[in-house]
Order: C-alpha cells, then sequence, then structure tokens
C-alpha cells in the first residue's frame, strides 16, 4: 500500500528560535556566540536558561545573570536540547482542542529524553548525552501530526490502545498503515535532523533496523533511544508488562560499563525526573515509583502467563509477546520467575509469599478451613557468620532451605522471608497437626549436617505457627496470623530457641486474639567450635 504522507507533514511548528538553534547544534561548525545570538531573539527563553543555569545541577556559586556565562557553564550540548524542552513544554500548555493530549505526549516525551541522558551519561561523551536527549525528545513528534491530520482517528486509536490494553504503536500501524515512530523520523529527516538520529527514532519500533556495522561502540544511540522508549512505556503507557519485557530485552543488547538492572535504572531516571521536573512544568508526584511500576509491570504479566495456560492462548495473549509457535517468550517466563524467587536459596520471595498468603486466605474462606503459617528462624545466625564467615551463612541459609522444603506437603508453600527467617504457608491446619508440622521442622534441621572448609556449621531453628478460620479482609487476615506466627516464634526463641510453639486465632466480640495450644521444650543446642 501507497501511503500519502504529505497531509502528515503539517506538526504544531516549533518556534524558529527551537528550530534555528537546532540547526546549529547539529552544526560542528557553528559558535557558542552564535547559539546565543539565536536564543536572545526569545527573551522568555533567555530567563528559562538563566533559571536552569542557575540551578543545584549546575552549582554555581552567585548568580548567573549574563546568557553568555549560562551557556559556558551548562555547554552548548545541554544549552540547545534545553532550549528545544522549553519550547515543547511551552507548545503543550497553549489552549487547544486536543490540550490534555499534546500534555501527555510532552510529558512522555520529557521522561523519554531524561531517560537516554541517564542512560547516555554511562558512555562519558557530554556531545552524546545531548544528541540522545534530543533524538528522544523529538520522538513523539509524530503523534503529534497524526492527531492534527487527522483527529477523530487518532483519537480512537488512543482509546483503543487505553482499553484493549494494546501498545500504541500496534494500533497505529492497523489505522494508518505505519506508527509514529516511522513518521517522527520522516519528518525530522525533512528537518534536517542527522541521519544517525532520525534512524534511531524509526528503530525504536522496527525491529529490522539493526546498529551499523563498524559504528561507535562508545556512543550506541540506537540502542539507548530504544532502552529509553521501554522506560518511558513503562511509567506513561497502559502496557507495562509488555513495556518490561521489552526494557529487559533493550538492556540485554546495551553493554554497561557496568551491570545495571530494571529496577537500577528506572530509580535512577525518576530520581533524575524529581530532580528537573519544575523547570518543565511537569508534577513528580503523578509518575509512580520503580518498584510500583515493575510490580505492576509484574501482575500483568502474570495475568497474561496464566491466560497463556488456558486453551488457544494466542487469541489472548499481545503478539509483542508471543514468539512465531504462540507460546510466551521465554524472556516473560524468566521475568516472573525472577520475581518469585529468592536468587540465593531459590525458595519463593517475599513478595510472592505475601501474595500467596492473600490468596490461600480468600480460598480457604471459601472452603471453611483454617490456615496455617509458620515462623522458621535460624538460631544464632549471628555467631554462625562471625565465627565461619558470611560465605558459611549463606551455605546454612541453602541448607536450611532445602530441608524445610523437604519436610513439608506438596500443597504448602515455603519462602524465605529476609535474613535467616523463612516462612511456610500450610493448607488445612489445626493446632495438632501444626505440632507434628512444628517437631518435623525442628528435628530435621537439627539433623542437617552441614560442613564449611572441613568445619560442621551446627544448625537449630526456632518455629513459631498459628492457625486460624479465615475473618475479614484477606489480607489483614494474612498480617494478623503473620504477627501471631513471628510473635510466637520469639516466644520459642526465649524458651531456649530449638523448639516450637503453636498458637491458634480466636475471633470474639472483643476482637482477634491468639492462644497458646502447645510448646515444645527446648532441646540442647550444638555449640559453634
Amino acid at each position: 500500500m501507497i501511503i500519502d504522507f504529505s497531509q502528515y507533514s503539517r506538526i504544531p511548528s516549533l518556534p524558529t528560535v527551537a528550530v534555528e538553534v537546532l540547526r546549529l547544534f547539529h552544526d560542528s561548525n557553528s559558535s557558542n556566540e552564535q547559539l546565543v545570538s539565536v536564543i536572545r531573539k526569545d527573551p522568555a527563553m533567555v530567563m528559562k536558561l538563566l533559571k536552569a543555569a542557575n540551578s543545584a545541577k549546575y552549582a554555581v556559586r552567585g548568580e548567573i545573570t549574563d546568557l553568555n556565562r549560562a551557556v559556558m557553564i551548562m555547554g552548548r550540548s545541554a544549552a540547545a536540547p534545553l532550549v528545544l524542552s522549553f519550547s515543547l513544554a511551552k507548545q503543550s500548555m497553549e489552549v487547544s482542542a486536543h490540550q490534555a493530549h499534546y500534555k501527555k505526549f510532552w510529558t512522555r516525551s520529557f521522561v523519554q529524553a531524561t531517560a537516554s541522558e541517564v542512560i547516555a551519561a554511562h558512555f562519558g561523551s557530554a556531545a552524546f548525552r545531548a544528541e540522545c536527549y534530543t533524538t528522544s525528545i523529538l520522538s513523539g513528534l509524530g503523534k503529534l501530526a497524526m492527531l492534527k491530520a487527522e483527529p477523530d482517528k487518532y483519537l480512537n486509536c488512543l482509546a483503543r490502545s487505553a482499553s484493549e490494553g494494546i501498545p500504541l504503536p500496534r494500533v497505529e500501524q492497523e489505522v494508518f498503515g505505519f506508527n509514529h515512530s516511522k513518521l517522527s523520523s520522516m519528518l525530522l529527516q525533512q528537518m534536517g535532523l542527522p541521519d544517525r538520529c532520525h534512524v534511531a527514532i524509526r528503530g525504536i519500533n522496527d525491529n529490522q533496523i539493526m546498529p551499523a556495522k563498524g559504528r561507535d561502540t562508545d556512543h550506541p544511540l540506537l540502542e539507548v533511544t530504544r532502552l529509553a522508549n521501554a522506560i518511558a512505556s513503562l511509567i506513561c503507557d497502559v502496557t507495562p508488562g509488555i513495556a518490561l519485557v521489552q526494557l529487559e530485552e533493550s538492556l540485554a543488547a546495551i553493554k554497561f560499563p557496568t551491570q545495571m538492572t530494571a529496577q537500577q535504572i528506572v530509580e535512577s531516571v525518576r530520581d533524575h525526573l524529581e530532580a528537573s521536573a519544575q523547570l518543565f512544568d511537569i508534577n513528580p508526584d503523578q509518575l509512580p515509583s520503580a518498584s510500583d511500576l515493575l510490580e505492576e509491570a509484574l501482575d500483568q504479566l502474570s495475568r497474561l502467563a496464566d491466560m497463556a495456560s488456558e486453551s488457544n492462548p494466542a487469541q489472548m495473549i499481545p503478539v509483542e509477546l508471543l514468539e512465531e509457535n504462540g507460546r510466551l517468550k521465554r524472556r516473560v517466563a524468566d521475568l516472573l520467575h525472577v520475581s518469585r524467587i529468592d536468587s540465593l536459596t531459590g525458595l519463593c520471595n517475599r513478595a510472592y509469599l505475601l501474595q500467596e498468603l492473600a490468596e490461600r486466605a480468600a480460598l480457604h474462606r471459601v472452603r471453611g478451613l483454617s490456615l496455617g503459617i509458620a515462623v522458621i528462624d535460624i538460631d544464632h545466625f549471628k555467631k554462625i557468620n562471625d565465627t565461619f564467615g558470611h560465605q558459611a551463612g549463606d551455605v546454612a541459609l541453602k541448607a536450611v532451605a532445602e530441608t524445610l522444603r523437604d519436610a513439608l506437603r506438596d500443597t504448602d508453600i515455603i519462602g524465605r522471608y529476609g535474613g535467616e527467617e523463612f516462612v511456610a504457608i500450610l493448607e488445612d491446619s489445626n493446632a495438632a497437626g501444626l505440632a507434628v508440622v512444628g517437631e518435623r521442622l525442628r528435628s530435621k534441621v537439627e539433623k542437617t549436617v552441614v560442613t564449611f572448609e572441613g568445619r560442621i556449621i551446627p544448625l537449630t531453628v526456632s518455629v513459631g505457627l498459628v492457625e486460624g478460620a479465615v475473618t475479614g479482609p484477606e489480607q489483614r487476615f494474612g498480617e494478623l496470623l503473620f504477627g501471631a506466627a513471628d510473635a510466637a516464634m520469639y516466644r520459642a526463641k526465649n524458651s531456649g530457641r530449638n523448639c516450637f510453639v503453636v498458637d491458634s486465632i480466636l475471633q470474639d466480640e472483643d476482637g482477634a486474639r491468639s492462644l497458646e495450644r502447645s510448646r515444645s521444650m527446648p532441646h540442647p543446642e550444638p555449640a559453634l567450635r
């Protein structure tokens, strides 16, 4: 299909100053004096740049009141992108029929540009950081052009993306025959943006575009732009699960000087957004924290993984997450595994334990059964670390984890809550049964033989176990159950360690309370040598 792009060439025009500054920025023969003379034509822009130069970011002694000095301190590589950003920010504030959408487009562009700058900072060059920032801040111009040319058609795309949870570029491709990244690339090529910049923009949503052979690997513009777009999508778009997969794939494709995790880089971007948001009329409080963003994304992936286990899943799973054979990408499974598993012990982690506790509580309420929980703490763990070293402590944690897992039923869940503390969720429990479980866990750990560098590490645990009928909100009941089991575990500690205490949760008109049902006598503890 041949597409006539001429009707999409009428984007909301950038101010003359911004266009001229953009040209000078990419002209290696231009000078700071030329840049300053152009900026002076816009007094409001001058005030904005002076405010930026006096911000905490540059930490300059004394107030800067001269534009020449401001540009010299910031450097042309920072001043030019700021001019462009201020122009776009001002444009998003102007009253128009689609002002709310302009504001959203600008916010996302600002987030992506900030992410680009943060990522590019790992590669050293100030000029490269500025080029990455400029490329990303302009990458969404195609959205403005599509909205201006065919507003009703594009508004329907936005609504469908939001309601069906489909990435916007795919909806655009279906409706228009191209996506906004391709249109942005074409428009910016016409404006004289260097090839490497507009090609990087096109490559955001076109996996056929590959890094050029023999390119400068110290300045990976395409990879930075793709990763920055994935971060912006995670923060701003309606498909966080897909964005997280794309973020992880983009992260794997870029060679940072030091290893970075998704959470580390999102947190860094979030911090930079807070630092510079005031300059651009962005409210950082409206942007979720890194941990909340990743949790929401993983929740969405978990739901999609559940769908994939049903019949004919390909009709329900976004194509971005499917392999050619219709199965969920292996990367999704890997992400879900990492999000649920404690890396040291291989058991469930704290977040997944708490999620399962609420879900098991809901299930036991329906069934009318009591739910049990055990809190298990390794005795004298600090002494183990002090006596044998922290590597020995890790060996001990792994050994206890394996012993606890083998001692429980397949229907029970065991996980590491943190440090040397483990938690088991015990289905269909009663006080007598918990006493049996408590003694089994205690005795099996005591009999576990662990050696480190030829020395035996003696291990014992203190166990608190609680059961009760589910009442009230599931999450609140789970917190109550865990709190009672934790308190029972500390009573076992105070009784001499290497023992267990069993409680029941009782509900009456005075509320919930725990009642001790049984307690084992403390067993002799082997000495640390």
